[in-house]
């Protein structure tokens, strides 16, 4: 006797379910670790049939060539006694 596929897969999903419930109660994850992996179970949603149109990004504003060049920073000073 063969079950059907929904059917092996609502099992396995309450037997998944059922251990996380488990592992929460007894301390040894939270309820946080049990909702990032459930939601990492959760299968992903269709990719659109059409590639989304993308704006092309506006080109990087010119360098000023007076903010490039600058005088070298001193060194710093560590005034500790010992």
């Amino acid at each position: 006797m063969t079950s059907s596929p929904s059917h092996d897969a609502e099992y396995t999903r309450k037997v998944a379910l059922g251990i996380l419930s488990t592992l929460q109660h007894k301390g040894l994850i939270s309820a946080a670790e049990v909702d990032a992996i459930l939601r990492a179970a959760m299968p992903r949603p269709p990719a659109p049939s059409a590639p989304l149109e993308v704006t092309p990004a506006s080109p990087p504003p010119k360098s000023d060539p007076t903010r490039v060049r600058r005088e070298p920073l001193p060194p710093p000073v560590f005034d500790i006694e010992l």
